[in-house]
């Protein structure tokens, strides 16, 4: 795919990077793909995707692999622990925060996204990208000396995952009126807010982009 220009727009106080639409649309670690207003597979209907990891899997098949952003759960990150987690039952803050589903794929285990860059050098993380999140260190978060910000982490079970060729084909299936798929690079904060109710990162995202 080719990198067309890219612009720039506010919304709130946040900067919003539009990376393209359709066939032009970026997709890299770190984008945010938004999709178009008469999706209609159930997860990503109305869905904001954070891509946070490309490669070979386990059966070196290339895969495209993203976290919705805005479909949370009824329960806390705390509730849905182990019995046997060190964490369970005790007065930690973070395990206040909501688990959100990622996708449509995936076993049991949870995953952690945040945007603090003390625990990810401590964790010895790579940001994803250049968004300013990293994938991992729930323990360093626990065990953080410093009085860890709660809303930089981000709790997922499940997720979106595409292979290249699936991947070209949902951007190049422009719906009837010419909606499409859009990419776009925000903030850490605006991946990492646990306001969102289903759809409202996405209408926020579409909102700010819709002149492009």
């Amino acid at each position: 795919m080719q990198e067309p220009s890219s612009s720039s727009t506010s919304s709130s106080s946040s900067n919003i990077r539009f990376l393209g639409r359709g066939s032009n649309a970026i997709v890299r670690p770190g984008v945010v793909l938004l999709s178009p207003a008469e999706e209609f597979h159930h997860f990503l209907r109305e869905a904001a995707v954070f891509i946070y990891a490309m490669g070979l899997d386990d059966n070196d098949v290339y895969v495209i692999r993203g976290a919705i952003i805005d479909h949370p759960t009824a329960f806390t990150i705390g509730e849905m622990l182990g019995e046997s987690s060190p964490a369970k039952n005790k007065d930690i803050p973070v395990l206040s925060n909501l688990l959100y589903r990622g996708g449509d794929l995936g076993g049991e285990s949870v995953y952690m996204l945040h945007s603090d860059d003390s625990v990810a050098e401590s964790a010895n993380l790579e940001m994803i990208g250049t968004s300013g999140i990293y994938e991992g260190g729930f323990n360093h978060v626990l065990s953080a000396s410093h009085e860890f910000d709660v809303d930089k982490a981000k709790f997922f079970f499940h997720y979106m995952e595409f292979t290249e060729q699936e991947l070209e084909n949902m951007l190049v299936d422009p719906q009837e009126d010419g909606d499409a798929w859009v990419s776009v690079e925000v903030p850490p904060e605006i991946v990492m807010s646990c306001d969102y109710d289903r759809g409202d990162c996405w209408a926020r995202l579409r909102n700010a982009v819709r002149e492009y």
